[in-house]
């Protein structure tokens, strides 16, 4: 029993005294656990593949800055929204939908600067696949988004999303690094 005190002693600190360490925290863990789990499924299908330690820590930076940007997001939000009433989660969610295509391009060209990517090779890539992660993002992500503005604590709004979103994480893995999966498959023909 002390032990389950003692993790809700340190949760509780880390959520309030060190929110923005913690979400920093968050995002760059499950980027991280996302993109290796993603180049785990890629070896199954493509044994000659090496995993890609450098991949995974540029993934990893994504998250950093995806936990400080969520960090604000949400805190902005909610004190722009307070409240659970259908209006201001109403609000929230189009907000959620109107940022996505923006973040989504500043972690194409991120990721693809980090990788030593031209920047219109990153807006190529991005225009090649925003329809799907589109349709994805708003069949998905806004549902689960209702659910964490009307019954997630505040301070816990980005973990809940980094959790949920971990299957996101690895399709966003793949679909940024589909491209050499697509090399390696035709080198096999």
């Amino acid at each position: 029993m002390k032990l389950f005190t003692r993790i809700k002693n340190i949760t509780e600190h880390l959520f309030s005294k060190h929110l923005l360490v913690t979400n920093t925290s968050l995002g760059v863990f499950f980027l991280g656990l996302g993109d290796a789990i993603q180049q785990n499924i890629e070896k199954k299908m493509y044994p000659e593949k090496v995993y890609e330690n450098r991949r995974t820590r540029h993934m990893m930076i994504s998250g950093s800055i995806f936990g400080v940007g969520g960090h604000y997001w949400y805190r902005f939000l909610d004190t722009k929204f307070p409240g659970t009433t259908v209006k201001h989660v109403g609000k929230k969610l189009l907000l959620e939908m109107a940022i996505g295509p923006p973040v989504f391009l500043g972690f194409f060209i991120t990721i693809g600067y980090l990788e030593g990517k031209p920047i219109q090779e990153s807006f190529k890539e991005f225009k090649k696949n925003i329809l799907v992660i589109l349709v994805a993002d708003w069949a998905i992500y806004a549902p689960l988004q209702a659910v964490n503005f009307f019954y997630v604590p505040p301070r816990y709004r980005l973990l809940y999303v980094c959790v949920l979103c971990l299957a996101y994480d690895i399709f966003m893995s793949y679909i940024l690094h589909k491209e050499d999966n697509l090399k390696l498959a035709s080198k096999k023909e």
